[in-house]
């Protein structure tokens, strides 16, 4: 039965989808920093999880179907403490910025004249987040935008990408509902005006709408040309044309190809997918992270355009055991390829892994970071190689290890760069505090040439933007500050003073700590009080008109009071 109405409505979908048509708008900007942006399409009402249905399982630690969990308002009930010292090797910190928010998902950065931007998704609390990074030290939130209404408040934005066509600069991001009323599928936005974002055009395919990762693919020239996206509802993964998008102009993305695993399911999807164009003999290619299918390698210029090609790694061909396959990245030459898991989380799991593919017939393991051996027992997430920067460095946004990199050669890991438990060659931990939670930290990690320096940009989930500089000089070491002399002990002197001659008090009779000119004058009970005198060795003096001036010594001790009674005698 539950089939058969998923079929129904899937059906329907298709139909109504055609009617579906794409606006765009600028974003009005209020007094705050927050804005909104209208003029999205949303879905015809049909039941959620007919269309949406992904698994029976989160996907990601935001996950399970549409509806089924809300997480904090945005900036509350979250825990936004970051360590910004420890934990840190390779590199130096320069930068923090709380983004207010706690669904910070994925980035991206890109460069604009002589500025660069990042652009980070903003999950359940908005929809991106765009920071200058011009100045690395001192990032500059130029926006944070949230989709409109009550659809926007359910609207879930997982994944935002940059590209440039020509002198105009774009993001595009896939959306998922979290409930019926919610935008869904690819929208594109330009961004040239960072602060003034253009919606240029929303996509919604036949049969499907929810969108969790995208990717771009550059023509030779650098421009952007093809959006692969992972389709939830078919379980696949389409490739949209958006060469038409040029000059600013308003150009729908097309559909021209996809694919489609024969053992497609709500338990095998495409989670995520990268293409890389290794040149040479192996070209284009792309990687499929198709979850409990394992990792699908597919021709590029077979899916551009296309429909279900052969792969040149099959569905459950490379596929281990337990595996989940939720990212992959493969090297330069594109005979290695890494996959990662990001629910392997027990002492001994490898949820990253180096495979041979240089036979795609026989892929075959190479090397693996495990759990308690290579880096400290927790969940890892995206991964990132950027070929024009380190093309032998593999670079992981580990949740609460945050920033990790690992040098490779086609024989494995590097595990000697530092001592186990953690052999990366460089790494900053952010969410170091034992009761944060598994999937706090790192989402992402980008990086970028700024200046002199390379700058790694980690996007932590809970808190905001992390920024980290390979090659700045650290910062100077907080002086020594002076120390402070420890005032010194203090007590007190009191007694009574009387006439030597008839036993009687003397009322009047100034008593001095002669040392300190501190001094007390007696009541008519002829006694006499002084305190906060420095602990040590004085002498007190008592003196009246009429009487002989006499002298004491005693010695005042911290916290005490000393008691000295004078008997003065009068003049004869």
């Amino acid at each position: 039965m539950k089939k058969i109405l998923t079929f129904l409505a899937v059906l329907l979908f298709s139909a109504l989808a055609l009617l579906v048509t794409t606006n765009s708008a600028t974003a009005q900007p209020s007094q705050q920093t927050i804005r909104e942006i209208s003029g999205l399409q949303t879905r015809p009402n049909l039941p959620v999880r007919s269309i949406i249905l992904r698994h029976d399982f989160p996907d990601h630690p935001l996950g399970g179907p549409p509806g089924k969990e809300r997480l904090p308002k945005p900036g509350k009930g979250c825990d936004k403490d970051v360590d910004l010292t420890g934990t840190i090797a390779g590199v130096v910190n320069i930068a923090a910025q709380d983004n207010t928010i706690c669904t910070n998902a994925d980035l991206d950065t890109y460069i604009r004249g002589s500025d660069t931007f990042v652009v980070q998704a903003g999950g359940d609390d908005a929809a991106w987040t765009h920071t200058d990074v011009t100045d690395p030290a001192n990032p500059t939130i130029v926006g944070q935008f949230v989709w409109s209404g009550g659809a926007g408040k359910n609207t879930y934005t997982p994944d935002v990408k940059t590209f440039s066509q020509g002198d105009n600069d774009y993001i595009v991001m896939g959306l998922e509902r979290r409930t019926l009323n919610a935008f869904c599928g690819v929208i594109i936005v330009n961004v040239n005006d960072p602060g003034n974002p253009v919606i240029e055009s929303q996509f919604i395919g036949s049969g499907w709408c929810d969108t969790h990762n995208v990717f771009v693919e550059d023509d030779a020239s650098g421009d952007g040309q093809y959006i692969y996206a992972t389709a939830d509802a078919p379980n696949d993964m389409r490739v949209l044309d958006i060469s038409g998008i040029q000059g600013g102009s308003v150009g729908a993305p097309v559909e021209i190809g996809r694919y489609t695993s024969p053992t497609a399911s709500n338990a095998n999807y495409v989670h995520d997918v990268t293409v890389i164009d290794h040149g040479g003999a192996t070209g284009r290619r792309a990687y499929l992270s198709y979850w409990d299918n394992g990792l699908v390698i597919l021709e590029a210029a077979d899916v551009t355009p296309g429909t279900s090609p052969t792969p040149v790694v099959a569905p459950n061909q490379l596929d281990p055991a337990g595996f989940l396959t939720h990212h992959a990245w493969a090297n330069q030459t594109g005979d290695r390829v890494f996959i990662q898991d990001e629910f392997l989380n027990s002492f001994g799991d490898e949820p990253v892994q180096m495979w041979d593919v240089s036979n795609p017939a026989s892929p075959t393991y190479v090397d693996g970071l495990a759990l308690g051996t290579d880096v400290p027992v927790n969940p890892a997430h995206n991964l990132e190689i950027r070929f024009d920067i380190d093309p032998n460095r593999l670079y992981v946004g580990w949740y609460k290890l945050g920033l990790q990199a690992w040098d490779f050669t086609i024989s494995g890991f590097d595990h000697s760069a530092n001592p186990a438990p953690r052999t990366a060659v460089q790494y900053h931990q952010v969410q170091t505090e034992t009761n944060d939670g598994d999937y706090s930290g790192a989402w992402g990690v980008r990086l970028e040439n700024i200046g002199t320096n390379l700058y790694i940009f980690q996007s932590d989930r809970n808190f905001g933007l992390i920024i980290d500089c390979v090659g700045c000089a650290p910062p100077p070491p907080s002086p020594t500050p002076t120390p402070t002399p420890e005032p010194e002990g203090t007590g007190g002197v009191k007694g009574k003073v009387t006439n030597a001659s008839t036993g009687k008090n003397l009322n009047d009779v100034s008593v001095k700590i002669v040392e300190t000119g501190q001094s007390d004058s007696t009541n008519k009970g002829g006694r006499y009080s002084i305190g906060d005198v420095p602990e040590g060795d004085v002498t007190v003096e008592a003196s009246m008109e009429g009487f002989v001036t006499q002298s004491q010594e005693a010695t005042v001790t911290a916290g005490q009071t000393t008691t000295l009674n004078f008997s003065l005698v009068p003049v004869e």
